[in-house]
């Protein structure tokens, strides 16, 4: 099996200039290279409906993780989520960032003119106790800062000693998990990483719905200390939180899907089958001159993968 990595979330936006203000104040990304796709390259990877791709891809400094902004033209009108459909199922939901000093980061971030939601969540794991708030950011974007015990998150992080570590994970709430869970494994290789579960009304409030949430989360990626997808169950009915299934299309705005950097796109195409797009090439930093092509998840989510050189 290939050796394949979880870089980041795909965001698109009509605002680049706006994501990497608030990604560098608040998070410390810094922007790693550009790339502009042709017209026949963007179709390719991103689907008809894209005439053109301006990307941006920003990095934690000292790994191989970070965010990849898209700019695709046309710009849409739509968005994949809006406020109405926060715990709606089956597309991308939160990048979440995990800071050791939680009241610091959350007055930074309000220092630096994010939107941060009026409520906080603290509930407890098995393991330990969390607290999170959420960061409204441009396109319906959510962005979440955790805090937990630094020594309990030290297993889940390669950035421990600033103000906030790298993307620890994207969260992906599914109206049917198994499809998923047997793609990224069969596909990439990617496991259980851990599991988290508990019922909390802060927590709740913190999505803003008087529903009351049972949430179980398995984290899947290739490690537990490098990014990974949370496959997300609220314990909710369909009737309460509908599925945005297919709704992750280009050039809808907003996290439209996930960057994987991989050691061997064509043997992680091989497993993939009819899931794989084309291969076009891509010179982008921080991964090189080198080629990429789309993954679709289940559910329509699409993964960028790109070759690393």
């Amino acid at each position: 099996m290939a050796d394949t990595y979880l870089f980041g979330p795909l965001i698109s936006t009509g605002d680049v200039a706006a994501h990497q203000q608030t990604f560098g104040e608040v998070f410390d990304l810094v922007e790693a290279g550009r790339a502009q796709l042709p017209t026949a390259d963007a179709r390719a990877i991103f689907g008809a409906g894209v005439d053109t791709a301006s990307l941006v891809s920003l990095q934690t400094e000292g790994v191989p993780a970070g965010v990849l902004l898209a700019d695709f033209g046309p710009r849409s009108a739509e968005t994949v989520r809006d406020p109405d459909t926060w715990i709606h199922r089956d597309v991308l939901r939160v990048v979440d960032f995990h800071a050791p000093d939680f009241p610091a980061a959350v007055a930074h971030a309000r220092a630096a003119g994010c939107k941060v939601e009026g409520s906080e969540a603290e509930y407890e794991g098995e393991d330990a106790g969390f607290r999170e708030a959420h960061l409204r950011l441009p396109d319906h974007v959510v962005a979440a800062v955790l805090g937990a015990p630094a020594d309990f998150f030290a297993d889940f992080v390669q950035v421990s000693d600033r103000r906030v570590s790298e993307v620890v994970s994207i969260s992906l709430p599914l109206s049917d998990a198994a499809e998923t869970l047997d793609f990224l494994d069969r596909v990439l290789g990617w496991g259980v990483v851990y599991e988290l579960s508990f019922r909390d009304a802060s927590f709740s409030e913190l999505l803003g719905t008087d529903e009351e949430l049972t949430v179980h989360a398995r984290m899947v990626g290739p490690a537990r200390n490098q990014p990974y997808l949370n496959l997300v169950d609220y314990g909710l009915p369909a009737t309460a939180a509908a599925s945005l299934r297919g709704r992750a299309v280009a050039p809808r705005r907003g996290l439209l899907g996930a960057v994987l950097g991989t050691a061997d796109l064509d043997a992680v195409r091989a497993a993939a089958g009819e899931a794989a797009g084309p291969v076009v090439p891509l010179d982008l930093a921080p991964f090189g001159d080198t080629r990429a092509c789309v993954l679709d998840l289940p559910p329509g989510i699409p993964l960028l993968l790109v070759e690393t050189r």
